[in-house]
């Protein structure tokens, strides 16, 4: 059996890319496979379409890209308990999630909130850890003050509302690229 995903040959502009058809991947020990429900597309999807990263990280052609994902699980590999065929979720994987199947560690998904969306799910897991990673990184404990520039964006957004403990919490966005209001995110 075959599924589809987005490729591309060559690095370059949108124009590169293509549908192509490839085997069904199948989970090994500790390991699922997801059918895509939405996948997100971040700004390392572009530069590393483009070649910008080719002297450190070079494409495998025909290239998938993608990393966060949303989709239900459909199989489950030996030795994996805590999920299920059926079960909804979102996740990480390393360039692969473009396409309809994708197969990845156990460890790099969690169950998807009845109440987040797919198309939200699908881009989460890159701005999600991104922001909660540089959280603890920073060590921030309630009585800091934290600065989040673009807090409008995807890691921004995140991070508001992660660090809603009891804090000072200023906000920027640029009023020409986002539409969302900064004050509109729920901490």
């Amino acid at each position: 059996m075959t599924h589809r995903a987005v490729a591309f040959s060559t690095y370059g502009d949108p124009s590169v890319l293509e549908l192509i058809e490839r085997p069904d991947p199948h989970p090994g020990p500790g390991q699922l496979r997801v059918r895509m429900r939405a996948a997100g597309l971040q700004p390392f999807d572009c530069a590393f379409r483009r070649g910008d990263l080719a002297g450190f990280m070079p494409a495998n052609f025909p290239q998938v890209l993608g990393n966060d994902f949303a989709g239900i699980v459909d199989e489950v590999g030996e030795g994996v308990n805590s999920f299920a065929a059926g079960d909804e979720v979102l996740g990480y994987c390393t360039l692969d999630a473009h396409a309809e199947l994708i197969v990845m560690d156990a460890t790099h998904v969690v169950h998807r909130p009845a109440t987040l969306p797919w198309h939200e799910a699908g881009g989460l897991s890159a701005s999600g850890q991104t922001a909660l990673n540089a959280l603890r990184d920073l060590d921030v404990q309630a009585g800091d003050t934290l600065l989040v520039h673009a807090a409008a964006g995807g890691v921004g957004t995140v991070a508001v509302q992660l660090a809603a403990v009891p804090l000072l919490l200023i906000t920027t966005k640029n009023p020409e690229e986002d539409t969302q209001p900064a004050g509109a995110i729920s901490a």
